[in-house]
């Protein structure tokens, strides 16, 4: 038997009968047959029986699996070795030609002699030195390394999110049975409110069993994440020619890997035959409109008084202004609610400040509102945009891109809640407050400054009643 023969043989031993790869983390079971560590994680994660060899379905122990420390020396001496087992000064013989592999085909991923260069097989292929070689591929193993760390906090904040979204999907099920339920069902006598609290019960938990399971896959996708940094380090520590041999595998698993997040859970309410929960407000659409009798001196309205914005000539107010002086360039509603329930939707800026909510009047001169403020705002905190709640001082979590702000105000139950429309989902909620007299829609542009001159707020309209 020759030299090539023996590497051969070598090799078929050394491969893993599941990814059909020289093993990779080799690791053996109680019965004696030997994987790739990953390869026996998947296995047991697909099959209906744990713990089971995916050879011989042998049971084995739960334990942590150990690495064969001989099985994984075997494997990098045959990938330095092969196809010959010669070596000359610590450096890997051309077993064809046996002379120095000093160069590295990247089309064929194998070392070359001068020889091998010279001949038809290689004629076109991109053959560096392997010194080269080395450079390029610790850059890339780099690169693919700080790609996987950055999706890894990404997805840290995807957890995050998802944990967050569990909290709201309590807060929102708590309101639709307390609240918007029980009113809807007052007008849409079709519908009886035990039948509904009971479909409600039932999607809270579908509900709860997606964010769940959402959960449960982002948390092992991280730590596959985390394995992949493992495997690239590795990778980055090894040997030269045992690194030239392994980065490709590394970075076809990272880039494959990366391309597989899951996806957040989307979630709904489909009670009283209605599609989500904006179908369920739009029941108590309210047509709002603004009061420039109520209205800082320089904003401008639409001859609808839908949409307010500040006025040209705002340069020459700027000017004006005094040292730390602060000006709200703030309008109230027309509309004055003291009983019922009430929906609409405000078109916002993703880039320019804004406030928007109610205010429970005591009073106003032109520009100048007297009354306790409910409002969400929207500011700039230098390099971004934050919301803040300013009555209870209270930061809510991003809900993403918001572009369309929608305002459920229920009296009698003293609740105000406000949600994204655009993501179809619960900003903040206020805790019950006790209502006395009137409340009206509040609006603002935020403080007279230069940064706010392109600042605008509509009022949407909403289907028909």
């Amino acid at each position: 038997m020759d030299v090539s023969e023996v590497a051969e043989k070598l090799r078929s031993e050394l491969t893993c009968s599941v990814c059909l790869d020289l093993f990779a983390q080799a690791v053996t079971l109680d019965c004696g047959h030997s994987f790739c560590r990953e390869c026996v994680l998947q296995s047991w994660q697909q099959a209906h029986v744990s713990w089971t060899c995916p050879l011989c379905k042998s049971s084995s122990q739960p334990r942590a699996l150990k690495a064969n420390q001989l099985l994984k020396d075997l494997v990098s001496f045959i990938r330095l070795r092969s196809p010959g087992l010669g070596e000359e000064g610590g450096q890997a013989i051309c077993g064809q030609h046996q002379a120095i592999q000093n160069l590295f085909c990247e089309d064929d991923h194998t070392p070359l002699c001068v020889s091998c260069l010279t001949s038809l097989e290689h004629e076109a292929h991109r053959v560096y030195p392997i010194e080269e070689s080395a450079e390029t591929c610790k850059g890339q193993l780099q690169e693919a390394l700080g790609l996987v760390w950055a999706k890894v906090r990404e997805v840290h904040m995807l957890l995050k999110q998802e944990k967050r979204k569990w909290q709201r999907c309590q807060i929102e099920a708590h309101m639709l049975k307390q609240v918007i339920l029980p009113e809807y069902i007052n007008t849409h006598l079709d519908w009886t409110e035990a039948e509904q609290q009971n479909l409600l019960e039932g999607e809270k938990r579908i509900n709860v069993r997606r964010l769940e399971t959402t959960q449960a896959r982002i948390f092992c996708y991280v730590q596959s994440l985390k394995k992949m940094t493992e495997e690239l380090e590795k990778t980055l520590e090894q040997p030269v020619m045992e690194m030239l041999l392994e980065w490709r595998s590394s970075m076809e698993r990272s880039q494959e890997l990366l391309l597989h997040c899951p996806e957040p859970a989307a979630l709904g309410w489909t009670v009283c035959g209605t599609t989500g929960m904006r179908d369920l407000l739009l029941a108590f659409q309210s047509h709002i409109s603004m009061d420039p009798e109520t209205a800082h001196s320089n904003l401008i309205f639409s001859g609808d008084l839908k949409s307010v914005s500040i006025a040209s000539n705002c340069q020459d107010l700027l000017a004006n202004l005094q040292g730390g002086e602060e000006d709200l360039l703030c309008v109230l509603g027309a509309q004055s609610f003291t009983s019922g329930s009430h929906y609409w939707e405000v078109e916002v800026g993703s880039e320019t400040e804004w406030e928007v909510g109610i205010c429970m009047e005591l009073g106003n001169v032109q520009g100048n509102i007297y009354g306790d403020v409910l409002s969400l705002q929207y500011f700039n905190m230098g390099d971004q945009f934050k919301l803040f709640i300013f009555h209870t001082l209270e930061n809510p979590e991003e809900t993403g891109p918001l572009h369309r702000l929608g305002i459920f105000l229920h009296y009698e139950e003293g609740h105000l809640s406000f949600y994204n429309v655009t993501q179809g989902c619960l900003i903040y909620a206020f805790s019950p407050f006790t209502f006395q007299g009137p409340v009206r829609p509040f609006f603002s542009l935020g403080l007279l400054q230069e940064e706010n001159q392109t600042n605008t707020l509509t009022i949407c309209p909403l289907i028909p009643q």
